[in-house]
């Protein structure tokens, strides 16, 4: 039960990282905004460039990986220290709540293992302890704090990428670009989330970008291994996300759940 509920809140950062990582040194090209990306490089440049003045937006996402399918539907603001994030989330477990305030990320656990994590709190808050798993969810969420811009996987594509097709045409009522891109994943290696880097195949990413060079839309496929849809509404809209009250969160370690790992 313990690995259901940190498998579910570790996959939930694979998503939302996967939507805020950003590539130091990255060249960003001086293209107007109603340009169309040549390759992967000018690609990554305009979104970051764009995303880095929008920095609210509303995320509906969805992800296969490793066995599991989470689906994620929220809002966050991204910018460092100034993230936040508030994210209702799904899978076989059941349904949850994740929130990112303040640096620290807290999980309403499903309403089925909630009796069998000895404690009346209805909030856990992940992380922050000295054990190798709590030291593992800390680094996802250094990245999740500490990095913006919601162009996760063009952080690969810069490295490894190909841009073999661009398309006009539109989406969510909006006039857009698609873009195809190929991912040489061993190109690509070094830059890949931590869950990804060892178990995937070729990926495709697909791009929708609207006028503005806004990501309305990203997907991405790895083989069997993982795939993923991340929708963006709203971006530039109001966000505001607060932490649970005190007396109703639970640290990790207080949790008494002798179950075997199952």
């Amino acid at each position: 039960m313990r690995k259901s509920l940190v498998g579910v809140g570790v996959a939930a950062l694979v998503v939302l990282g996967g939507c805020d990582a950003q590539q130091a040194g990255a060249p960003m090209a001086k293209i107007g905004d109603t340009a169309t990306a040549t390759d992967a490089v000018q690609l990554v440049a305009m979104a970051k460039n764009s995303t880095s003045k929008s920095r609210t937006v509303k995320i509906d996402a969805t992800v296969d990986a490793g066995g599991m399918h989470v689906t994620m539907t929220g809002q966050g603001q991204f910018g460092g220290d100034a993230s936040q994030m508030a994210m209702q989330v799904g899978s076989a477990a059941g349904a949850m709540e994740m929130r990112l305030a303040d640096k620290v990320v807290y999980i309403q656990p499903p309403a089925a293992l909630r009796s069998h994590l000895g404690t009346d709190k209805t909030w856990i808050r992940l992380g922050g302890g000295d054990d190798s798993l709590s030291q593992l969810i800390d680094g996802g969420l250094d990245q999740l704090a500490t990095q913006g811009d919601p162009t996760t996987f063009l952080n690969q594509i810069s490295q490894g990428g190909k841009v073999t097709k661009t398309e006009k045409t539109t989406l969510d009522g909006q006039a857009v670009t698609h873009y195809t891109v190929d991912v040489d994943t061993a190109k690509a290696k070094s830059d890949l989330p931590p869950q990804l880097s060892g178990a995937v195949e070729p990926m495709t990413v697909d791009l929708w970008l609207n006028s503005e060079n806004l990501p309305l839309q990203m997907t991405a496929v790895a083989g069997d291994k993982y795939t993923s849809k991340i929708h963006y509404t709203d971006w530039g809209g109001k966000v505001d996300v607060q932490a649970p009250p005190a007396d109703e969160v639970a640290n990790l370690d207080d949790l008494h759940l002798n179950l075997g790992g199952h």
